[in-house]
């Protein structure tokens, strides 16, 4: 099975396992890793001034997802739903009937909530008398900012302020839900580069100016390749193409073909990652079987997506979660080669 992000990234030594081979090792090897990235972490992270090594060091994934408490979770539920199509994925509801835990999806993010239980001091924003964390929703389009935010007030959340174009190049609005947590409503209208955020940010927005400090830890990193990064994640719809590859024999060559014809870049001769586009993203391919152009699609459900291809009387390969997300290899009724992707939230706005 080929993934874009995958395929594109050339080996240290020539060495090209058959597709088979590396499908199963990497199947091992997630299934192997699993129980130690679930596993508490017991080793100290080094790094710091004065700090001591372990004898023991590991790189570990980790994600931070949000998980509050709100008075009546289940008309939460609802509204998050209705007001910004949050499809919810798990509930547990308790023998008093209050939902003990509750987890919904908002594009690529994922959220928890549940009931109120005073007796462990879980409370919400209503009991605490205001909210205890604020929440950014990218909406994807500056248009959509002014609908949700009018269909949020409509629905019964608090307009604490209407939409209105940023100084730092998105256009916002902020509510208030009705269980009192607090929502920005935001889409990336400008794409501007470190400087015009930092001459900007120094202006007098109404809340004061401001001066861009860069992290020491950052600054190896070039404000061109965190621009170029920055646009190439977007808001995804189902059926949306997520990112294309065009099969190539040589790579340097193609890279200065397509940079004279189309103005392409990329970050290196042995990468073909294409890194000044986005809509979608893409890249050249010089390891693939493929004679023609492979895309892509965007779905909610990968499982469930490859249920429908197979059920139509196409193919699909069993799917595979890679770094840039779940992604299965299919073919249409007709003998067409296409590829599913559920986009990593790395990849998603």
């Amino acid at each position: 099975m080929t993934d874009p992000f995958d395929a594109l990234r050339r080996p240290d030594a020539p060495i090209a396992p058959s597709d088979a081979f590396a499908r199963q090792l990497r199947q091992r090897l997630t299934a192997a890793l699993q129980p130690l990235l679930a596993a508490p972490m017991n080793t100290t992270i080094s790094g710091r001034s004065g700090a001591t090594a372990t004898q023991h060091e590991r790189t570990l994934v980790m994600t931070v997802t949000p998980y509050f408490s709100v008075r009546n979770c289940a008309a939460a539920l609802d509204f998050y739903r209705d007001a910004f199509g949050a499809i919810e994925t798990q509930r547990l509801v308790g023998d008093d009937g209050r939902v003990g835990h509750a987890e919904i999806t908002l594009g690529g993010s994922r959220m928890m909530l549940a009931d109120e239980y005073p007796e462990v001091d879980s409370l919400g924003p209503e009991s605490r008398g205001g909210p205890t964390c604020a929440f950014d929703l990218d909406v994807g389009e500056a248009t959509r900012v002014d609908a949700m935010y009018a269909h949020a007030v409509e629905l019964g959340a608090q307009g604490l302020s209407e939409p209105a174009d940023q100084f730092h190049g998105n256009r916002s609005a902020v509510v208030q839900d009705p269980f009192g947590q607090r929502w920005t409503l935001s889409a990336q209208i400008e794409q501007l580069t470190t400087e015009q955020y930092a001459a900007r940010a120094a202006q007098d927005s109404g809340h004061g100016s401001f001066t861009v400090e860069t992290p020491a830890a950052s600054s190896t990193t070039s404000a061109t390749a965190t621009d170029a990064a920055r646009s190439q994640v977007r808001h995804h719809e189902q059926g949306d193409l997520f990112y294309f590859t065009l099969p190539i024999r040589d790579l340097p060559r193609a890279q200065r073909f397509y940079q004279a014809v189309l103005g392409w870049q990329f970050g290196a001769p042995d990468q073909g990652h294409i890194e000044n586009i986005s809509a979608p993203p893409g890249g050249l391919n010089d390891k693939s079987e493929d004679t023609g152009a492979r895309l892509w699609f965007v779905v909610d459900d990968i499982h469930a997506a490859v249920d429908r291809v197979r059920a139509a009387g196409g193919t699909a390969q069993d799917p595979v979660n890679y770094d840039s997300g779940w992604s299965s290899d299919c073919t249409d009724d007709q003998g067409t080669v296409f590829s599913l992707s559920v986009p990593s939230p790395e990849y998603s706005a």
